[in-house]
């Protein structure tokens, strides 16, 4: 036993000793530290202590989630029976390095810490973490984990030393797995080692090396740790999920109605599995509820909420043994009435529709309404976000899950809570009297900040040209985007892009598919309406991509074909060189669809004014 566990055996701790305990046990954070001290008892100490498998910190994520949940038990009490309870294991650190060091990793590992972004053996490296081993006493301290669980389902998720404090929030960057913890000790154990494998892996991806090279922490001591939690769902034959889940922050930078405030926040809730909720989903569309005008629905009539509502539903399927996506009306009939009533609503007018023809039947889609009706659930979210954003001193977003096993009874498990990174706003005056000088001037897309932001290259996708480009060649054009990202990073240039539809879909018909590694060094991106291909911007927020965005500070807004765009010029970018065949020469047939146009030295600006909700693009001369 540690020196410092031996503290744990004691009824009272001190001050000194509590600190101690803390940057032992939990993390070493200023800001995050000063929170535990202040809340944290001798008892809370010893319980996480008592969930942690091997020696370590239990990382950020797992942090995060603890704070708030005291948080949330000593700040507002009133809403304790609305909240589940506590259920989460924690596999400390340092399994993570002895796991580097029984197979082999260290040395890789360290090269690529010394090496940086000239670090060649990424996938080598990825490869020996996927096909580890675990050491005997490691895998015996699991089972304990599955002994808690029995065989409700369980997921594995990241918690690493720098994820979800202050400074970094790493969204989406790390896996996140589903155990379905079925079958004999052996199959559930091995399971969770693959689960664990394919985390340990996952610091390797991509889009995570992206984000430490972008935040200059190539060099720093990522180390994993891990938490174990209980998927929050019920069973309804087959499948297993939870009747609602969604993501929550006290700060909505998505102001998509006149009257709203921002600084109530906002809740973007599916039904089943959270996955949907923070993942862009072709031709899915999560809840919008901002929490000030709760009931207010973006879209007007019956249609439009069916039409732009949710179509698919994540789920455990005990049948394929795995976690999968089914068809929202395969899921509807194996969910009890009350369970419907939260979160569906009957389209009325298709319903006539389909009478009229001799057809009768109900016609339900997916839009939370039931869950929103509920002034409780509104007012325990809203109250808490709020309260979350006071102790924490900045705004934060959580991810949390809605149970509901009978009728009448509900309870929310909050599954992840952390700061947004803050940034300060900037006195900005749109001059007027310029409409010949803009390319666009729009009014309640996503921005987070006031602020003036000087422009060197506008990248543009001619939406007609996309539209009319192969469907098989369409992933071209974001391998491209991701070659101009590079290529401008090494100069350290200021960059907009401008694409028909949704950016970062995996749908090309819908829009671009990039990852937020092949984007990363513009400071502004739009995705721009284009009626006559059917490309129709859908700001995701709460994806993982969209938190990218506003942790980098990126403008993220829509060009739509409505009132909310005064002005949309983009032959005005005609007067400045396209130099994309000057740089990519061999790129003839892409060089039709994108344009690299530069302005850099024209005094080419965007100006964002967070208070009148607007954006525009003033373009300089030449």
């Amino acid at each position: 036993m540690n020196g410092w566990e031996e503290f744990l055996n004691k009824e009272e701790l001190t001050e000194d000793e509590k600190k101690i305990v803390c940057n032992s046990l939990m993390t070493t954070e200023a800001r995050m530290e000063r929170l535990i001290l202040k809340h944290f008892s001798t008892e809370d100490f010893r319980e996480i202590w008592e969930r942690r498998i091997g020696d370590g910190l239990i990382g950020g994520k797992a942090c995060g989630l603890l704070v708030a949940r005291k948080l949330i038990k000593v700040r507002l009490p009133e809403f304790r029976d609305f909240i589940e309870s506590h259920h989460s294991f924690f596999i400390g650190s340092d399994v993570f390095c002895q796991y580097l060091e029984q197979n082999g990793c260290t040395e890789l590992r360290e090269k690529h810490r010394k090496e940086k972004e000239h670090f060649k053996e990424a996938d080598e490296l990825r490869k020996q973490l996927k096909n580890g081993v675990f050491s005997e006493k490691v895998s015996q301290e699991l089972k304990r984990i599955l002994k808690h669980y029995g065989t409700t389902p369980i997921i594995v998720r990241s918690s690493s030393f720098l994820e979800d404090g202050y400074g970094n929030a790493f969204s989406g960057k790390y896996e996140s797995i589903f155990c379905m913890n079925q079958g004999s000790e052996e199959e559930r154990i091995q399971e969770l080692e693959e689960a664990i494998r394919q985390v340990y892996a996952s610091t390797m991806n991509p889009s995570a090396i992206e984000y430490r090279r972008k935040r200059k922490l190539l060099d720093a001591d990522e180390q994993m740790a891990l938490l174990v939690q209980k998927v929050e769902g019920e069973h309804c034959d087959d499948f297993y999920f939870p009747v609602a889940a969604g993501m929550g922050c006290s700060y909505n930078p998505y102001k998509w109605m006149e009257h709203m405030n921002p600084d109530e926040g906002m809740l973007r809730i599916v039904v089943g599995l959270g996955t949907r909720a923070v993942e862009r989903t072709p031709g899915d569309y999560p809840r919008l509820v901002g929490l000030d005008r709760a009931r207010a629905n973006l879209r007007g009539t019956i249609a439009e909420q069916h039409k732009f509502s949710q179509r698919q539903v994540d789920v455990l399927d005990f049948s394929e043994n795995k976690l999968t996506t089914k068809p929202l009306e395969s899921v509807i009939q194996k969910m009890p009435e009350w369970q419907k009533k939260l979160v569906l609503s009957r389209d009325t007018e298709a319903e006539y529709m389909l009478s009229q023809r001799r057809r009768f039947r109900k016609v339900y889609f997916a839009d939370c309404q039931g869950l929103v009706e509920k002034n409780d659930f509104i007012w325990m979210m809203r109250k808490m976000l709020k309260m979350l954003e006071a102790e924490y001193e900045r705004p934060v977003d959580v991810e949390f899950a809605v149970k509901c096993p009978r009728e009448g009874m509900w309870k929310v498990n909050l599954l992840q809570c952390r700061p947004l990174q803050a940034s300060v706003s900037e006195n900005v005056v749109i001059p007027g009297g310029i409409d010949d000088e803009l390319l666009f001037d729009v009014r309640r897309t996503s921005m987070r900040r006031s602020k003036r932001e000087s422009l060197d290259k506008i990248v543009w996708v001619d939406p007609q040209a996309y539209y009319e480009y192969p469907y098989a060649k369409k992933t071209d054009v974001g391998r491209m985007i991701s070659q101009i990202n590079q290529h401008y990073e090494e100069e350290d240039k200021r960059l907009m892009l401008l694409v028909p539809g949704r950016i970062g879909t995996s749908s090309p018909e819908l829009g671009v598919p990039v990852v937020y590694a092949d984007i990363s060094q513009f400071i502004a991106i739009c995705e721009v309406a284009y009626s006559k291909a059917g490309y129709r911007p859908e700001l995701s927020y709460g994806s993982h991509m969209f938190q990218d965005l506003v942790e980098a500070d990126v403008y993220y807004g829509a060009i739509n074909e409505n009132s909310k765009t005064r002005l949309y010029q983009p032959e005005l970018l005609k007067r400045f060189p396209d130099v994309f065949l000057k740089l990519w020469p061999k790129e003839e047939e892409l060089s039709e669809i994108i344009k690299v146009f530069d302005v850099e030295s024209s005094g080419t600006c965007l100006y964002l004014d967070a208070k009148e909700g607007r954006a525009v693009c003033r373009l300089g001369k030449r």
